[in-house]
C-alpha cells in the first residue's frame, strides 16, 4: 500500500505546505482523504490518475479539507473521465456537501462521470469501502465539528490516520500499528480540539507503533528540534508530495 501525502500542512497558511490531504493506493484503487491546495497537479505528481481515483473520503467540513473539491471535480470533467466517483461524508453533512455540488453547478459542465454521495454516521464505528485490498473504517475524533479517524487494513498491515484531533483513547487502545499518521498542529503547545508533537509521544505507548507520521503542521513551530530532543528515528516529519510504502 502506498501512501501519498498531497499536503501535510495545518489550517493556518503555510509557506512551503498545502493544507492536509492524503491519497491510499494499492492495486490501481485510490482513496483521497480530505481536498485540498491544488489536488490535479498533486495528484499527478504523485502519478495517481484522476480518471482513476475511486473515493473521496471527508473527515470533517472544516474548509482547510474540503476547498479543493472544486478543483478536482473540473480537473476530471476536462480528462473526460467516465467512471464514477464516490463521495464519503458524515451524515450531518450530506445536505452541506450536496448545496456545494448545487452551487458549483456541476451538472451544468456538464460531468459526464455519476458522482455518488454515500453518508456515515461519524460517532460509529463502521467499515467505509473497501477495494485493492485495503478496507477503510472511521472511529469518532474529537474535534470542534463531527470528525472522523480512519483505520485502514491492507493484508496484515495497519495503518491509522487520527485527522483533527485531541489526543485520542481509541488510537492509544491498539496493541500494535504499522504506521500512525497523526496530527501535530503544534509542536509543544497543548491546546483544544488539536495535538501537539510532545502529546503524540507523551501520551501514546510509542513502543506499540513502528512509525509515526506528523501531519497538520504549522509553520514556525520547532518541530525539528523537538524530535531532535526525543531522538526516536520513528518519528517523522510530514512533507508535502511524500510517498509512504506500507
Amino acid at each position: 500500500m502506498d501512501i501519498h501525502f498531497l499536503g501535510t500542512g495545518s489550517a493556518y497558511p503555510g509557506s512551503q505546505r498545502d493544507n492536509t490531504s492524503i491519497c491510499f493506493s494499492n492495486d490501481g484503487y485510490h482513496v483521497l482523504v480530505d481536498v485540498s491546495g491544488n489536488p490535479c497537479r498533486k495528484l499527478k505528481q504523485l502519478q495517481v490518475d484522476l480518471g482513476e481515483l475511486d473515493a473521496v473520503v471527508f473527515t470533517h467540513f472544516h474548509i482547510d479539507h474540503i476547498y479543493g473539491l472544486p478543483s478536482l471535480l473540473w480537473g476530471m470533467w476536462l480528462e473526460d473521465r467516465k467512471k464514477p466517483l464516490r463521495i464519503l461524508c458524515d451524515d450531518r453533512n450530506e445536505k452541506k456537501l450536496h448545496e456545494w455540488l448545487s452551487t458549483m453547478e456541476a451538472d451544468k459542465w456538464p460531468i459526464a462521470f455519476p458522482i455518488e454521495v454515500d453518508t456515515f454516521d461519524g460517532d460509529q464505528e463502521e467499515q467505509l469501502l473497501s477495494g485493492g485490498k485495503m478496507t477503510f473504517s472511521c472511529f469518532k475524533a474529537l474535534h470542534s465539528v463531527p470528525t472522523i479517524g480512519l483505520e485502514v487494513q491492507c493484508a496484515d498491515r495497519l495503518v491509522v490516520y487520527s485527522s483533527d484531533t485531541e489526543i485520542n483513547e481509541r488510537i492509544g487502545g491498539y496493541d500494535h500499528i504499522d504506521l500512525l499518521i497523526h496530527e501535530a498542529t503544534s509542536a509543544r503547545k497543548v491546546a483544544g480540539n488539536h495535538s501537539s508533537l510532545v502529546e503524540v509521544v507523551e501520551k501514546y505507548d510509542i513502543e506499540k507503533i513502528d512509525e509515526v507520521v506528523l501531519v497538520h503542521l504549522s509553520d514556525k513551530e520547532p518541530y525539528d528540534e523537538e524530535v531532535a530532543r526525543i531522538g526516536l528515528s520513528k518519528i517523522v516529519i510530514g512533507e508535502d508530495l511524500m510517498t509512504k510504502r506500507v
